[in-house]
């Protein structure tokens, strides 16, 4: 035979033998970790609801993603340990997550073991993702990531993120993470929450931190657009946080591990109309507890008409944000006296090149900056359109109180300390404790200076009547 042809026959033949071995035999070893999907809807799928998915997710290695089909799906999703390292839950329509829902109203536990308190409970996972969803009514949270253990310091909580949600009415929070490493909230929208709409809470301390960002956030309608208790190395940016009662608010408190809330940038954000006066009988939102604690006969409320609010916060950045219409003040800082430790001091925080009260178009009501003169080296420059709310009792000088980048060697003496660098604390008490006690709290809008919004892109402040009868 021809050797020219022999070979081409050989060729020829084991074409043919190739086509018959399977696909899989051909991959090799690789294909058993091919990464793989389960799919949920309503009728017609193997599977009817998310937690079988997720169940059979934990079961199977490949299975790295559970596609959710629109349609509203009633119950309490629970994603346990380790074994859902990686898991991506996501709705399959990503131009418009409300068709994909999530409903609080009557769901129960897996098993039906009980009220879910949460959308979807991600408990000792890393990396794991939400996004494409619509999640609301929830008796506690809407979606929450949590390392269930803090005091170990494993970190099992690493890389949450929650991305394209919709999150609204949960009782406390919308997107929740707690004991958290890292991760992300991008482009979400959340309200109607009775805390916040988005929370980061107890973040370790790291060596080499990672950074948790939030990213193209709509915050609205909620007691506090965005709130992190002990929260560090955020990065908030590109957001609107507008027609909460309290915009920003980072805080220190002892009844979360990691204290305190700090090393943080707010950046590039809109930060306005923040004076939902939820404590209104009318209001569709109210605040999920009554008080945040008591001072004598008085019960402590959180405030209203405030853009930003550092209670507590160690290192913050506030920088170029647009700041305005915010009845109260536009940014305050401090601290709180009561805190086991002096963890909770405000002190180090730079407030740079803000835009405060459009130009003098839409104000910032009272002032725009109100410090309580405790802790020390807070600072502030570049900030136009300021206005700074003098010590009410003579202890320090609007200099003292409000130096410029970097502060000055020896404008504030004796930092450090809650009890006040400036003198003392007696702003928190003559100012800050009667209106987080004004009763009833309502009344706290008769401390705001009002006025008519200009118009600001498509947004519609927020009006609900009949005010409250001022004295």
């Amino acid at each position: 035979m021809n050797r020219r042809l022999a070979v081409r026959i050989a060729a020829a033949l084991l074409a043919v033998a190739m086509l018959a071995v399977p696909a899989s035999a051909v991959a090799g070893k690789g294909n058993k970790h091919k990464k793989t999907s389960v799919t949920v809807c309503k009728h017609g799928c193997k599977y009817n609801k998310i937690q079988k998915a997720v169940k059979k997710a934990g079961k199977d290695k490949k299975i790295k993603t559970v596609k959710v089909k629109p349609g509203k799906y009633v119950e309490g999703v629970v994603v346990d340990g380790k074994k859902y390292n990686g898991l991506t839950i996501m709705g399959t329509n990503k131009k418009n997550p409300r068709k994909t829902i999530l409903e609080g109203k009557n769901a129960q536990l897996p098993g039906g073991l009980g009220i879910a308190n949460n959308g979807i409970e991600i408990d000792d996972a890393k990396n794991v993702t939400v996004e494409n969803m619509w999640v609301r009514n929830f008796a506690t949270n809407g979606v929450f990531w949590r390392d269930t253990n803090t005091d170990d310091n494993k970190n099992t909580c690493k890389n949450p993120v929650g991305k394209n949600m919709a999150v609204s009415f949960n009782r406390s929070y919308g997107l929740f993470t707690f004991g958290c490493v890292g991760g992300s909230f991008v482009k979400s929208e959340g309200w109607g929450h009775g805390d916040s709409a988005y929370y980061v809470g107890a973040t370790p301390f790291q060596d080499n931190p990672e950074k948790t960002i939030l990213n193209k956030l709509e915050s609205y309608e909620n007691v506090l657009g965005y709130s992190g208790t002990n929260s560090k190395y955020m990065v908030i940016k590109n957001s609107n946080f507008y027609n909460n009662g309290v915009g920003v608010v980072p805080n220190t408190l002892d009844s979360e591990p990691f204290e305190p809330t700090g090393d943080s940038v707010l950046k590039n954000n809109n930060i306005f109309w923040n004076n939902f006066n939820y404590f209104l009988d009318a209001s569709p939102v109210k605040t999920v507890s009554n008080g945040l604690g008591q001072i004598g006969d008085l019960t402590l409320q959180y405030p209203t008409g405030i853009g930003v609010a550092l209670f507590g916060s160690d290192g913050w950045t506030v920088k170029d944000n647009q700041i305005f219409g915010n009845f109260m003040w536009g940014l305050a800082e401090f601290s709180d006296p009561f805190n086991d430790g002096d963890d909770a001091t405000s002190q180090n925080n730079q407030v740079l090149n803000n835009a405060m009260g459009k130009n003098g178009t839409d104000t910032n009501g009272n002032y725009d900056f109100w410090i309580d003169g405790s802790g020390g080296n807070n600072c502030f420059s570049g900030n136009n359109s300021s206005t700074f709310a003098p010590t009410t009792d003579a202890s320090a000088t609007i200099a003292q109180l409000y130096p410029p980048c970097p502060v000055p060697d020896g404008s504030q003496p004796n930092p450090g300390a809650t009890g006040g660098s400036l003198g003392n604390n007696n702003m928190v008490f003559n100012q800050l404790v009667p209106y987080v006690t004004t009763d009833p709290p309502e009344n706290q809008e008769c401390s705001w200076t009002q006025h008519p919004h200009p118009a600001f892109k498509n947004y519609e402040p927020v009006d609900i009547t009949p005010g409250p009868d001022c004295p």
